[in-house]
């Protein structure tokens, strides 16, 4: 599983270019101290003497790509029924995790995959939240999905780790089995967030703006539907200025809104979405999107996220993976995506952007990946007594993504063709 081990510790690769059956019905940053469980036995051997001081952070990385984290978290009876009532208010919990332990905040998270803590919730784990210089596995903060819409659990670790080999700001994932309050709450995907961290990874100036879109069907002119992530700028007049640009239409449009844009990284957005079918998108649904602004160059840059929807799969209206968002033509309800594909000189480069991922989407052989993910969380996914799908809707979830795979590089090619 090399794909795994390149993909999972960097900030990106050397690539670049410009208990039941299951509710079917339904560069990275530097490394610092750990700061934990920080009583040291000595063992037989070991002369180094125990002074107490925390010890330093040779724990290996969070998002270790092949393996599968044992992570506990546990919450006193206040905390817990805080997470009854409203589950969006940090509480107080002590996360375990190979027999050390570390005080941290947590709180539900999700929207359309929300779930109570009776349930399966996605949580945020803040680290450093009570402790300021606290680290664990080298992070600050994480997120634990429940893949609630996946039966496979494999997307988001699938399209995460496309968008970082070929070079596109997008987060590190790994597993982990997640005991919670002392109960079995099954395999979680393991994300990050886009924070500092995340920023200083991929951008020179990480001491911008960062937007997300809070409502659905809000788009980058509508400041109001936007919820401020990160305002390290002070005020929000540069969005207000690419959002004035964005509805720019006509022959003006690229002239107005290039010098704002990432533009090579905007083509690359807008490609990507298209190669794996991510539907729940900017492009697509007006979704599933934040945008950061770098102030030393005054460019905004599109970030996904929530891609657990991929691959021409909508759980709720086809069945067995179905084909949905596929139509290439269809990914334009963003207004800078509209725009793109109005003007011709954005959307001959954005068709010859899709040729070159059409290829490295051939050789990165995902049908592979699937297997190699499947032998890894396949027997967990199956045993989670929490899982939203039968061991059978998983298995066929998972040959449903080894033939997109083997199937949308032609796809790809054959709308080329008709531009």
């Amino acid at each position: 599983m090399l794909w795994l081990w390149l993909l999972g510790c960097g900030g990106s690769s050397s690539i670049a270019l410009g208990g039941g059956e299951g509710r079917g019905d339904s560069s990275p940053p530097p490394r610092g101290d750990l700061v934990g469980d920080t009583g040291r036995e000595l063992v037989p051997g070991d002369s180094t003497p125990d002074t107490g001081d925390p010890p330093e952070d040779t724990d290996p990385d969070l998002y270790l790509p092949d393996e599968i984290m044992e992570l506990s978290l546990d919450v006193d009876r206040e905390a817990l029924q805080s997470l009854e009532r409203d589950g969006r208010e940090y509480v107080e919990a002590t996360l375990g995790w190979e027999g050390r332990t570390w005080p941290v905040a947590i709180h539900i998270k999700g929207s359309s995959s929300w779930q109570d803590v009776s349930d399966k919730p996605s949580l945020v784990v803040d680290v450093n939240r009570i402790d300021a210089e606290q680290k664990f596995r080298g992070v600050r903060k994480f997120y634990l999905h429940n893949d609630c819409y996946d039966p496979s659990q494999m997307s988001e670790t699938l399209s995460y780790a496309f968008y970082r080999e070929w070079n596109y700001p997008a987060s590190r994932t790994s597993f982990a089995h997640l005991t919670f309050a002392g109960k079995d709450y099954g395999l979680y995907t393991v994300a990050e967030p886009h924070e500092d961290p995340f920023l200083e990874a991929w951008f020179e100036d990480p001491n911008g703006n960062l937007y997300e879109n809070r409502d659905a069907y809000c788009d980058v002119d509508d400041v109001q539907c936007m919820e401020v992530e990160q305002s390290d700028e002070g005020s929000d007049e540069a969005i207000g200025r690419f959002g004035a640009a964005s509805k720019r239409k006509g022959g003006g449009w690229r002239a107005a809104v290039e010098p704002l844009l990432a533009w090579d990284r905007f083509i690359d957005y807008l490609a990507l979405e298209i190669v794996v079918a991510h539907w729940d998108s900017y492009s697509y649904d007006l979704s599933n999107y934040s945008f950061y602004h770098e102030p030393s160059t005054d460019q905004w840059t599109f970030l996904t996220q929530s891609m657990d929807l991929d691959y021409g799969y909508r759980p709720w209206s086809y069945p067995n993976c179905g084909q949905y968002g596929m139509d290439i033509g269809k990914y334009t309800m963003g207004s800078l995506a509209a725009g793109c594909h109005a003007d011709a000189s954005c959307k001959a480069e954005l068709v010859a952007r899709v040729a070159e991922y059409a290829d490295l989407l051939e050789a990165a052989d995902g049908a592979q990946r699937v297997r190699d993910l499947d032998a890894l969380i396949g027997e967990a996914v199956k045993n989670d007594p929490r899982r939203y799908w039968s061991a059978a809707e998983y298995d066929t979830h998972v040959a449903c993504l080894q033939t997109f795979f083997e199937a949308r590089p032609a796809q790809l090619r054959a709308w080329m063709a008709e531009q």
